[in-house]
């Protein structure tokens, strides 16, 4: 008699169970992963979706060029170039690597030699391999830093290397190392005329109004909205909430944190569900550290109506800063809410 029950109910709850247990499962996850988590590891919650395989290709790439440069930075180390002689076989052996060129620059400068060191810079270049765009932009900033401290008169003679420079490659980033300069030779001048510049003729870059907001705010400036603004209009739609992002995010470091919050708050009306957005907005919270703020805006966080996955993560992300604090009772009371939304998905 038991097992015709059984069979019965069991044949009844079929039909259910497929549809339930997507649901159940992520909601599983959320009480495995947050009311028994006891470890501070990095969330495997990814607020990004495949368009960042890209970055994360471009990113590979820039740590296979760091390791190639550190395993040279190790071969200099163990046996240190003494003379021209040593430090020829050197870039005979190396033609393509910009790092070695560059000590070789350095070399001579020590011996005040400044047009040897002129001449290695274009030997360089004549001989990197054209497909060596980043080694060869190395040796053009090198140039450029060499111009600006022996050149006559120094900003005649970085122009002529920067107009050069154009001509071999890629001009935005020609424009950017040459603002990298002046920015770290604190040439105020200089560095403001060129970013006005570089806004109207890349103006559908990001990453350009980006530098020019963040100059305005380390000087301490007036401008930034109207900048925004222009940026805004200049930009295509897909672009515009990264930039808005990384614009809070400058203003939080460098500028205002209020008007910080007043871009993430305009961004979460509008896009109340995306959770990197919250994410970032909470960082930056974090970093200045008033705890009353920032566990407010993580109440407010945990009160919204999303999946479980995303749920989730904000919980997890809740959890590790109670636990970052030490603060074991607020900790709890974290997993309480998470049972409560667990119990409250589940009805």
């Amino acid at each position: 008699m038991t097992q015709r029950i059984f069979m019965h109910w069991r044949r009844r709850l079929r039909i259910f169970i497929p549809i339930l247990w997507c649901r159940f499962y992520h909601i599983s996850l959320l009480i495995v992963d947050v009311v028994n988590q006891d470890s501070g590891g990095a969330t495997d919650f990814d607020t990004s979706d495949d368009k960042n395989k890209k970055h994360a290709a471009k990113k590979a790439k820039r740590l296979r060029e760091q390791e190639i440069r550190a395993a040279e930075e190790r071969l200099l180390e163990k046996d240190i170039p003494r003379d021209e002689d040593e430090f020829e076989k050197l870039v005979r052996s190396s033609p393509n690597s910009s790092f070695v060129w560059i000590k070789c620059m350095a070399f001579v400068l020590s011996f005040a030699d400044v047009e040897k060191a002129r001449s290695i810079a274009e030997r360089a270049l004549r001989t990197i391999n054209v497909r060596e765009e980043l080694e060869k932009l190395n040796v053009w900033v090198a140039y450029f830093n060499l111009e600006n401290k022996y050149g006559k008169p120094p900003e005649e003679a970085v122009g002529k290397v920067f107009q050069r420079a154009l001509q071999y490659c890629d001009p935005k980033k020609v424009h950017l190392a040459l603002l990298g300069m002046y920015e770290r030779t604190e040439q105020h001048k200089p560095t403001d005329e060129l970013l006005n510049k570089m806004v109207k003729k890349f103006k559908h870059s990001s990453k350009v109004w980006l530098r020019r907001i963040q100059w305005l705010l380390k000087q301490n400036q007036d401008g930034v909205q109207s900048v925004v603004n222009r940026a805004l209009l200049s930009l295509p739609p897909h672009k515009h909430i990264n930039f808005i992002t990384q614009t809070a995010i400058l203003e939080f470091k460098c500028g205002v944190p209020d008007r910080g919050r007043s871009l993430f708050e305009k961004m979460l009306r509008e896009y109340p569900k995306r959770t990197d957005l919250w994410s970032v907005y909470l960082d930056q919270e974090i970093r200045l550290g008033d705890a009353d703020v920032i566990r407010a805006l993580f109440e407010r966080a945990i009160t919204l109506s999303l999946p479980p996955k995303k749920m989730k993560f904000l919980f997890k992300k809740y959890l590790e800063y109670e636990k970052s604090l030490g603060d074991y009772e607020r900790m709890e009371a974290v997993k309480r809410k998470a049972m409560e939304y667990v119990a409250s998905s589940l009805a």
